[in-house]
């Protein structure tokens, strides 16, 4: 059984928001812990999607649940509105900017990747 391409797509989201964390860290982001949790989850989230999505499908769920989560985090801790709107600040923009295109990707890209998968196994 092979992985469909939308979790490919899903854990390369994911690894997107990762470097966009780590962008964000290595830039200063002001009020950002020194060691952030969020890379951790959604790098090991992307890791077990691309290498145990193809045998089981509920690690599928993973890569909504680990996105969704760091998203409703940005959404209400509420400073990365001011860090897309500095454009002039560039390490913080970026690392934003990566950040939540990546998670919103990696969230609508599981969305698919789950939706192909259990409907391949109900037209069995």
């Amino acid at each position: 059984m092979n992985r469909s391409a939308a979790a490919v797509a899903n854990a390369f989201f994911l690894f997107v928001g990762v470097a966009g964390l780590i962008i964000q860290t290595a830039s200063g982001v002001p009020g950002f812990p020194d060691i952030p949790l969020g890379p951790f989850i959604l790098g090991i989230t992307g890791i077990l999607v691309l290498t145990l999505s193809a045998r089981f499908r509920w690690v599928l769920f993973l890569g909504i649940v680990a996105p969704v989560f760091i998203l409703v985090g940005a959404l209400l801790e509420g400073s990365f509105r001011a860090r897309l709107a500095d454009v002039g600040d560039f390490g913080p923009f970026v690392g934003t900017a990566l950040l939540i295109g990546g998670v919103i990707a990696a969230a609508v890209s599981g969305v698919v990747a789950v939706s192909r998968a259990y409907r391949r196994v109900a037209a069995r």
